[in-house]
């Protein structure tokens, strides 16, 4: 059976992951295509895929940054829409859409302080594929935490 190239890598970064004292399961190898761009080494893989099984404190100068009065709101509608929707990539994206027409808001003004809340910054790939890689109990506490 031959492994993709997500596959070969989720084996690499499984042993750094263990060694943290995490076990990581099947989204591992989603994760690793995921990030895998925006990383130069396996440890630094390891350091982004953590982030999914681990608590987050996000960095407070971007909390400071992007969690402003202006966006609560709509970080609280989205919680809403989030714990009610199908956890798929296709819905999220869609309850995403639907808090950016209810409030008005544009695309970074909204996933900037949500990427804060679930990942500890704001950068990172696609919302839509973050929030469905993680457990909807973790971003909706995370979101209800704003």
């Amino acid at each position: 059976m031959k492994l993709t190239p997500d596959e070969t890598l989720a084996l690499l970064v499984k042993p750094l992951l263990e060694a943290r004292g995490i076990t990581p399961d099947a989204r591992l190898p989603a994760m690793c295509g995921l990030f895998k761009d925006r990383c130069d080494t396996t440890l630094v893989l390891a350091d982004w895929v953590q982030r999914f099984y681990a608590d987050v404190v996000p960095n407070a100068d971007e909390v400071a940054k992007h969690i402003t009065d202006g966006v609560r709101p709509a970080i609280g509608m989205l919680e809403k829409m989030l714990e009610a929707c199908p956890w798929t990539k296709e819905a999220i994206n869609e309850a995403i859409k639907e808090t950016l027409r209810a409030t008005g808001l544009k695309m970074p003004q909204l996933a900037m302080p949500v990427r804060v809340l679930v990942m500890g910054t704001a950068q990172t790939p696609s919302l839509d594929a973050v929030l469905a890689l993680s457990l909807r109990e973790n971003v909706v506490a995370r979101l209800r935490g704003a």
